[in-house]
């Protein structure tokens, strides 16, 4: 091809991909010549390996030559991708079914094996029909099939012996505590959206009940970043030999990486050549209600159980990740400011829960000598008592420096005293007022009622009816897991997602989870 523009001569072109495209045929003829049922058990990982190499070769060499744009050879291509993608699919299933026992998955097998199984049927029903067509395709271009040497997959039992020695790692809790909290990261993340939507949507086929092509695929790619990771700097090591359960992790990880595979490739079909088929596409699809085809609500359907599957090994795996956290976990301590808009309301409340529901740990709080349960937004809204109280007595010994001996003149206009001492406090920042003008300030004046009395009971009113905060620095102790204590000072240092006034303020990256 040394002039892009130039027509390739027919006779050349077919030729040459009548030579590259015989072993493909033949193995299309094989399963073509078989039922569904029977192409099940030909779709060993030796056969699929072929079909998906020479599927892929074909299908660059198709496209470099413009072949969706040519009549002739536009359905041939169209078949041969859905060769290629549902090949890979398959081979995913298969290398899972194989690989499954050595994971140490902690979910019931029966389960897998029935997802995997309904999967694989149908993987294997679409490339039977899509075979035939191949095959079908081939004879109208005059190409033709030629024997191809594929080897069965005969496997002996047992497995190598492991005598390779391993590798010493000095601090296994830094390590562990890494690879767990990237997979709770993960778990909590972009993963964590994708399968309960497929889950929950039921039977309903529309296109936003499942996840993007892009979703699945960046889903896959973390967890695929998660096995490296593991591979790196626990496989073959001392710590994972003391403890079996890290191989457990690696498996959820594994599974879920295979398992979001499997849905890309076949999301990938399902948006490529279903939902955004171009107008005039292939004249008979693979799917669609006529004569022969797959009817493209068996797709979704299989999608959903690979999803469902995937939402299962995350929440076993996410419970692993933080069991392992707490066995490893390097107890520490902070003292952090409080959130200045209100104390533990709703949201910093619940903030804090969460990265302590994140990492699974126990974190307890301590504030003028009660201690509070941080995993619980109730138990912290209670703290709000003990902030309060504090911020009053702070605010008492600031009126009384302001008032200071001015009982009498400002005794004649207790309201005007009132709202002065408010201003002034605004000024110099020590308290923040959210209603302008204030509203009428009422309070029982009793005879012989000091005026700082009345001064300071009435702005604890106004505090209380949530017109002005009071601001004051009011902190509070963290104890717990040093991971989960580095988030929370995180969130703290973030004015826990507000700022003074009560705003949502975005976090930080390392926060994420958070966000979902």
């Amino acid at each position: 091809m040394n002039d892009p523009a130039a027509i390739v001569d027919d006779a050349a072109f077919t030729a040459m991909v009548d030579a590259r495209a015989r072993s493909l045929l033949d193995v299309a003829g094989r399963l073509g010549a078989v039922d569904a049922d029977a192409a099940l058990a030909l779709l060993t990982r030796p056969m699929l390996a072929m079909i998906r190499s020479e599927a892929t070769q074909l299908e660059e060499l198709l496209d470099a030559y413009g072949a969706l744009r040519n009549e002739r050879w536009r359905h041939f291509r169209g078949v041969m991708a859905g060769v290629k993608t549902f090949a890979h699919a398959h081979y995913g299933l298969v290398h899972l079914l194989h690989a499954s026992a050595q994971y140490r998955l902690l979910c019931e097998e029966a389960d897998l094996d029935a997802g995997l199984l309904q999967a694989r049927r149908f993987t294997a029903q679409v490339l039977h029909a899509a075979s035939r067509r191949l095959a079908e395709a081939a004879r109208s271009l005059g190409l033709s099939p030629r024997p191809a040497d594929v080897c069965a997959e005969v496997l002996p039992p047992g497995r190598l012996p492991p005598d390779c020695p391993l590798r010493h790692v000095e601090d296994a809790g830094e390590t562990v505590a890494r690879l767990a909290t990237a997979f709770l990261n993960l778990a909590d993340g972009g993963a964590r959206s994708l399968a309960p939507r497929a889950a929950s949507a039921g039977g309903d086929p529309s296109q936003d009940a499942l996840p993007t092509e892009g979703e699945l695929r960046d889903a896959a790619e973390d967890f695929h970043n998660l096995q490296a990771l593991y591979d790196t700097h626990v496989a073959r090591t001392d710590v994972e030999r003391d403890d079996p359960e890290l191989l457990s992790l690696r498996g959820h990880a594994s599974a879920v990486y295979h398992l979001l595979e499997v849905a890309t490739e076949l999301v990938h079909y399902r948006e490529r050549h279903l939902v955004h088929a171009p107008a005039g596409g292939d004249r008979l699809p693979l799917f669609g209600d006529h004569p022969g085809g797959i009817p493209p609500a068996r797709l979704d359907a299989v999608l959903r159980v690979v999803l469902v599957l995937v939402t299962r090994y995350l929440q076993v795996g996410r419970t692993l990740a933080q069991q392992l956290l707490r066995r490893y976990a390097e107890r520490g301590e902070i003292t952090v400011p409080v959130p200045r808009y209100r104390g533990f309301h709703v949201r910093p409340s619940t903030l804090v829960a969460r990265v302590a529901y994140h990492y699974g740990s126990a974190v307890s709080m301590t504030l003028d000598g009660e201690t509070y349960d941080a995993a619980s937004p109730m138990e912290l809204f209670r703290a709000n008592e003990a902030i309060n109280a504090r911020k009053r007595r702070w605010l008492a010994q600031e009126i009384g420096a302001l008032v200071n001996g001015d009982e009498e003149r400002l005794g004649d206009d207790l309201v005007r005293a009132v709202r002065n001492v408010l201003v002034r406090l605004s000024e110099e920042a020590k308290v923040i007022l959210y209603e302008q003008p204030l509203p009428p300030i009422e309070g029982p004046l009793g005879g012989g009622q000091p005026v700082l009395a009345f001064i300071v009971d009435a702005v604890a009113r106004l505090q209380a009816l949530g017109k002005i905060d009071i601001v004051a620095t009011v902190t509070a102790t963290f104890r717990g897991d040093r991971r989960v204590l580095a988030d929370l000072e995180l969130l703290a240092e973030s004015g826990y997602g507000e700022d003074a006034y009560g705003n949502n303020i975005a976090l930080p990256e390392q926060l994420g989870y958070l966000r979902r």
